[in-house]
């Protein structure tokens, strides 16, 4: 009989999410400190499936003029554009469906695994990417309460055979990877958000949270002795795998025990107005900041829809996203809007809470026009405040040589020469970052001054 870890009885007592992994662990990334750069302590990654309405050189409306004034004219109603890098000229992974590969390697630069075998999930190559960018930010502090965390809309179950056969449905579910193996899930109830960050909702008295938060330490100290126990009777695959299950459950027993912590923090009121999607965003994305605030965690990321967009954010438009970008840009533009203007909500909150200064937030896709599966020039926005000059804040940058060449994904730079600049105001060094022809290429992105 083989030995089995009751997974199901850990995701029931904890209320968050914590992803099996499938797979095989790859070498992590080796970083060395940078010297005298060290600008930045905070990370969040944001991101939208799907695209913007950009069929040429001109970018189309993801810009502060065009249709409806733009995708990005939240972001002056907001008062944020100086805060806001618009980088051109960047491609996304495109070594499978782009939905798939540009959604899981947004934060990565590296290429998934996918396969032809008859039972796809035995080969290695179902799932595997790399090393997410706020997990480098993550490993920065590696004391923290609360490792990253991670906020999301939906989960695509599964799509049609030819995929789920080739590749994971994972690659279009999450943008933060552990490890190469390891997708990390997304919290899409602000409750169990709420919950991740204060240890109890704000609906239970003190008494009844200090029960809760005894009794998810025991159910993970059973675990982890069924851990023990069993690991002995596996092979080396099986072992590699449990052992990386087995570190998330041990810092999900670090963030139990710093619980206490976030008492002192001032907890965000849920919001009440607007639509569902609307709200829940805007509530998690304040928990984020006063997690951050309160230095619980310093990595976080947002999906505002996964990686193919089948959902229809708001109410306002009579279509979802997925379909909008390959036949409706008229709608399509409407929820760039929408998304675009919760990610300046949260650059507005964070200099709110006098940490945008010590923070980068990035948006992007996984292509630029829908309607072909351009992965050249995504959509990908990069905000922060200088505290001396360091980021080139408030223009547009080009990654290409010329304007011209933004729609050639050939002629594109990776968003890998982008992470690497990024890690160096985390004081950072990354030799290099990215996969395959998606490797970083030693030359500046053009981000840093």
């Amino acid at each position: 009989m083989k030995s089995r870890l009751t997974r199901r009885t850990v995701l029931r007592g904890l209320g968050v999410c914590l992803a099996l992994p499938m797979l095989e662990s790859a070498v992590p990334t080796r970083i060395a400190r940078a010297q005298g750069m060290a600008s930045k302590k905070r990370f969040i990654g944001c991101f939208f499936g799907s695209g913007a309405p950009m069929p040429d050189a001109a970018n189309g409306d993801w810009g502060y003029t065009g249709a409806r004034g733009g995708a990005l004219r939240p972001l002056a109603d907001l008062g944020v554009a100086p805060n806001v890098a618009v980088m051109r000229g960047f491609r996304a992974v495109n070594n499978f469906d782009v939905h798939w590969s540009g959604t899981a390697g947004f934060l990565s630069s590296t290429p998934v695994g996918t396969t032809s075998a008859a039972n796809p999930s035995s080969d290695p190559n179902y799932q595997t990417c790399a090393k997410s960018l706020d997990q480098l930010v993550a490993d920065t502090d590696p004391k923290s309460a609360i490792r990253s965390l991670h906020a999301g809309f939906s989960q695509v179950p599964n799509w049609d055979q030819g995929h789920d056969r080739a590749g994971s449905i994972n690659y279009v579910n999450s943008i933060a990877w552990r490890d190469a193996t390891s997708p990390i899930s997304n919290i899409n109830d602000p409750l169990q958000m709420f919950t991740r960050v204060f240890g109890s909702s704000d609906r239970l008295s003190n008494e009844q949270a200090a029960y809760l938060l005894k009794r998810r330490k025991s159910i993970l100290d059973g675990v982890l002795d069924q851990y023990n126990s069993h690991r002995s009777t596996l092979g080396p695959s099986d072992k590699r795998r449990l052992d990386a299950y087995a570190q998330s459950i041990r810092e999900v027993e670090v963030e139990l025990a710093s619980a206490a912590s976030a008492t002192t923090c001032v907890k965000p009121a849920p919001e009440t107005a607007g639509e569902a999607y609307v709200r829940n965003f805007r509530t998690m994305q304040k928990i984020i900041i006063v997690a951050m605030q309160c230095n619980l965690t310093r990595s976080a990321t947002i999906m505002y829809n996964d990686g193919i967009g089948p959902n229809r954010p708001t109410a306002s438009v009579a279509a979802e996203q997925h379909d909008s970008a390959h036949n409706n840009w008229a709608t399509l533009i409407q929820i760039n809007q929408v998304q675009v203007g919760l990610w300046g909500e949260l650059v507005v909150g964070l200099k709110a809470a006098g940490i945008l200064r010590e923070t980068v937030t990035l948006l992007g896709s996984n292509m630029s026009d829908g309607r072909t599966h351009n992965s050249a020039n995504v959509p990908l926005l990069v905000a922060s405040e200088n505290i001396g000059g360091e980021m080139k804040l408030g223009q547009e940058i080009y990654g290409t040589t010329t304007p011209a060449a933004v729609t050639d994904p050939g002629l594109n730079r990776n968003m890998s020469d982008l992470h690497v600049d990024l890690m160096k105001l985390y004081g950072v060094n990354v030799p290099s970052l990215g996969g395959g022809a998606y490797k970083s290429t030693g030359r500046p992105s053009g981000i840093l001054v």
